[in-house]
């Protein structure tokens, strides 16, 4: 079951990476790319999903950033641009980052959870 949730969230990264590739020249497109990428990528939970997410948002960004076979790139080097690029990073380190946070610890719990041994009841 993570497996099909990674490659949705893969798929899902790819097409709306896609669409903020083609759209970022435009300032609304930018920031309608980027903070729908950051907003998808805060709701989803922390671990596999979202770095998958992250990576298939980061591929067709960096697709564009390689010049194509006619020459050009189809993201250039102007504000835009480098703004799309700083964008994708700081949501593929977002997602790394967070890649261990939702992991349980040796003892099998959360920390701040209930049941976590470090957290104490009241003393009778």
């Amino acid at each position: 079951m993570r497996a099909l949730a990674a490659l949705a969230a893969v798929v899902a990264g790819v097409l709306s990476g896609a669409a903020g590739t083609v759209l970022h020249q435009t300032w609304w497109g930018l920031a309608l790319g980027l903070g729908t990428a950051l907003v998808v990528l805060a709701c989803l939970p922390p671990g596999g999903v979202r770095l998958a997410f992250a990576l298939g948002w980061c591929l067709p960004g960096l697709r564009g950033v390689l010049a194509k076979p006619a020459g050009g790139f189809l993201v250039g080097a102007d504000a835009m641009g480098w703004s799309f690029v700083a964008g994708s990073l700081v949501l593929l380190v977002a997602a790394l980052a967070t890649v261990r946070s939702g992991t349980p610890r040796r003892g099998g719990t959360v920390p701040g959870s209930v049941g976590d041994p470090g957290e104490r009841g009241p003393s009778s």
